[in-house]
């Protein structure tokens, strides 16, 4: 079983950039909320290597107004280690942490079109319309309940 551990944005930020945005400046990988106190950022590890990072944010979800919402951003596996779980893991670890340490009653997210199977699998209900997102990308935006 791997361990999640929560960590400052600074231990994210790598592997964030090289599978999200490799083509940006790193600068592009650090997000204006990372070290807001109400975020929080995870990794998993396999053999002592990061395989997995995920960040959270407490953010408005304009879909659902009406609840507590969190944002998952920056969520990146190794290419390497993609499709063996670390994913899935990590994820768990950012919910279990929302559940027990925040009033969040929901997380929310734009993902990648590419990624939006894993999301659906976890459970995320996609909301509205496919939208282009400068320099990355296709997403969809989708949520759970925590």
């Amino acid at each position: 079983m791997f361990k999640v551990e929560r960590v400052l944005s600074n231990v994210v930020r790598p592997l964030r950039h090289k599978i999200l945005r490799p083509n940006l400046p790193f600068e592009d990988s650090i997000l204006p909320e990372d070290d807001f106190l109400s975020s929080a950022h995870f990794i998993v590890k396999n053999n002592g290597n990061i395989v997995s990072v995920a960040s959270v944010y407490k953010e408005y979800f304009e879909a659902i107004p009406t609840r507590k919402g969190y944002r998952l951003r920056g969520m990146a596996t190794e290419k390497k280690e993609q499709g063996k779980g670390f994913g899935t893991v990590v994820l768990k670890g950012a919910i279990h942490y929302l559940k027990n340490e925040t009033d969040a009653d929901i997380i929310w997210c734009n993902a990648r079109v590419s990624a939006f199977g894993f999301y659906e699998k976890m459970g995320f209900i996609i909301v509205g319309d496919e939208f282009d997102l400068s320099n990355i990308g296709p997403h969809k935006t989708g949520y759970i309940e925590v």
